[in-house]
């Protein structure tokens, strides 16, 4: 009797433990309304140590200085949440994109990247074509650039990930891509949020392709296409 109160308890806690980490955003019925700042919050009310800004390539970078004139400007902006934030949102987006699902793509992308995504799902749909996107593993998700323009903050996030994606028709047949294959695939996303907006949620502005992004069916489309000389320069800017 002993042991199954002891299990019982340590049960309890693992969920509550799960809970606290995943919130709403894993089991949310039909009933709950989605909320983009539910995946990158409110800041943190800490101002960040140095510790946490070491979330790119080299220290006191100019991608460092980036994060730091964004800190400035929102003092409770807090690196180490918004790369937690960021993780959730590409799942979230490439799921929402392969499902068709409109209304938590339009919370999670600028009215720009929306229009060019709905416009990708209404030719899958014309076709009756359907979208299998299967995220095996997310290797990477750096900060690669920040900087501040026109009174809004830009954040670039590196993903490199292992995706299984292929398009089925209406019979479910395979017309193209591998739901069973991993392949690797390398994309710069960039997040943009107006700078003192009381709205917490950074919103997905631009898509483009980095090395190794090689997918049959490519699970969200690019909305940008720079040469590989913009890449490497790019990587520097701020």
């Amino acid at each position: 009797m002993f042991e199954v109160v002891l299990y019982a308890a340590i049960a309890a806690i693992v969920c509550v433990a799960f809970y606290a980490v995943l919130g709403k955003s894993v089991g949310r019925g039909p009933e709950d309304e989605f909320k983009p700042d539910e995946i990158f919050g409110a800041s943190s009310t800490t101002r960040p140590r140095r510790d946490t800004m070491a979330l790119v390539d080299d220290e006191e970078t100019e991608d460092e200085l980036g994060l730091r004139a964004i800190v400035k400007a929102e003092p409770d902006f807090n690196p180490a949440r918004f790369i937690d934030g960021a993780k959730t949102a590409y799942s979230m987006i490439l799921e929402a994109f392969a499902s068709g699902d409109r209304d938590t793509l339009r919370d999670l992308l600028t009215e720009d990247v929306y229009a060019v995504y709905d416009a990708a799902i209404a030719e899958r749909e014309a076709q009756s074509l359907t979208q299998v996107t299967d995220l095996g593993r997310l290797r990477t998700s750096q900060i690669k650039n920040a900087h501040i323009e026109d009174g809004t903050a830009f954040i670039r996030v590196l993903y490199e990930a292992e995706i299984a994606s292929a398009l089925r028709d209406a019979d479910g047949e395979l017309v193209e891509g591998d739901p069973d294959l991993l392949a690797s695939i390398s994309e710069y996303w960039t997040f943009e949020r107006k700078v003192g907006s009381n709205d917490p949620a950074w919103r997905l502005s631009e898509v483009e392709p980095s090395e190794g992004d090689a997918l049959p069916a490519d699970p969200t489309p690019d909305t940008a296409a720079p040469s590989a000389k913009d890449d490497d320069a790019s990587d520097t800017e701020v």
